[in-house]
């Protein structure tokens, strides 16, 4: 006799079952008995804190509530609760029938069990939307933090989208503005005079490539649309400019937000939050409610938490362990890590070209936590990382 612990994967549920010679109805019955969904919920009233821990033990859960909920001589609490997955339609329905704005954490419950998936319900022509994407970074600028200067030559920069797409890249990253750590802003002509020719250039060599348009400014994305690019990659999360909201929304094209905490110029001065999540998540919220807002389909919005933008090393690794936690905004999220100094000082690496390994690592990391867009100078490698990572969600030979 063997015994040995077995993680159920989601994937492979059927495929164990099947193996085992369980009965299909036997199957049916079970299915979500293996699996555990955890939730934490902040600043509620604690009578209803309580209110939900009794609903979940009585489910065969669990929930940790603070010491103050037993007495109710605080008003609000933060708690957490797990439930296993089939028992998560019943909860839904008992919070439904509850007040203290419960319903609304029955609708979110409901509706992030749903709807998750790498991609939610993100779509877009030439984007294979069923599995995480690669987005491969060119860089004409001349003082981008690895590789400033390396494609401002509009040959050198067509050649290099040539690699990176023969390479696996599903879209190709247009940016003419660094914004390393301590960067100085550039004025809008003189990014569109970088990044508008190459764009043309790269839809007429390359027609199908779908390109995307790193840019904080209104103007520099609307002329690069119009000369071929199809996504908007701002990573000031639209708060750069008044502008840029009405004009992601005229286009209708598909539009990444990116989260950051000042400027560029001063974001790494010593950024502090009171609450990282809470804070990240109330800015995701509010730049998504200008979009639709706007008319923009929430189908068209894609987030990114900014790593490194406005963020210490805990905060980054902070972010990467709990990924988790944006997908409560229930949109596809793009990661960016690539040679990044987060990975010089965990590593050692001073040199942005000596951070691959540490890329690859983190990449892995996002893809298994659910990334749908990994945002990479090293296409090659990044196609290895996804190859690999697709061949381990394939069953397995028990």
């Amino acid at each position: 006799m063997q015994v040995f612990p077995f993680n159920v994967q989601d994937e492979e549920y059927a495929y164990l079952m099947k193996k085992i010679g369980v009965s299909a109805a036997g199957t049916a019955i079970m299915r979500g008995r293996f699996s555990i969904k955890t939730f934490m919920v902040s600043d509620i009233s604690t009578p209803a804190a309580n209110v939900v821990k009794q609903e979940v033990l009585s489910l065969g859960g669990e929930a940790a509530v603070p010491a103050h909920a037993v007495n109710c001589s605080k008003p609000k609490s933060d708690f957490v609760f797990s439930l296993r997955s089939d028992k998560i339609p019943e909860f839904v329905s008992r919070m439904k029938a509850q007040c203290w704005k419960l319903t609304q954490v029955a609708n979110f419950v409901e509706k992030f069990v749903c709807l998750q998936k790498p991609w939610f319900s993100f779509s877009h022509p030439g984007i294979d939307t069923t599995r995480p994407n690669i987005m491969g970074i060119l860089n004409v600028t001349p003082d981008s933090f690895s590789d400033g200067g390396s494609w401002t030559n509009i040959d050198d920069a067509l050649k290099h989208v040539s690699e990176m797409l023969e390479n696996g890249a599903d879209i190709i990253d247009v940016g003419g503005e660094s914004t390393r750590p301590g960067s100085d802003s550039v004025d809008a002509e003189t990014e569109k005079n970088r990044v508008v020719p190459v764009i043309s250039e790269i839809k007429k060599q390359f027609p199908k490539a779908v390109i995307s348009i790193d840019t904080v400014k209104s103007s520099v994305a609307e002329a690069a649309v119009n000369a071929g690019a199809e996504i908007i990659n701002d990573v000031s999360g639209l708060t750069f400019d008044s502008e840029m909201a009405s004009v992601c929304a005229d286009t209708g094209k598909p539009v990444v937000i990116g989260h950051i905490k000042g400027s560029p110029k001063n974001m790494q001065e010593n950024p502090v939050y009171e609450n990282l999540f809470s804070e990240m998540l109330d800015f995701f919220n509010k730049s998504k409610e200008t979009l639709l807002s706007k008319g923009l389909p929430e189908s068209k919005i894609i987030i990114d938490p900014g790593i490194g933008f406005g963020k210490t090393l805990e905060h980054n690794l902070a972010i990467i362990k709990h990924l988790e936690v944006f997908f409560s905004c229930l949109n596809p999220i793009a990661l960016g890590f690539s040679r990044k100094s987060m990975i010089g000082a965990i590593c050692g690496r001073k040199n942005p070209f000596e951070r691959l390994a540490g890329t690859v690592a983190l990449d892995t990391i996002a893809l298994e936590k659910g990334a749908a867009i990994i945002r990479v100078h090293d296409v090659k490698e990044a196609k290895d990382t996804l190859e690999i990572f697709n061949a381990l969600k394939e069953p397995s030979a028990f």
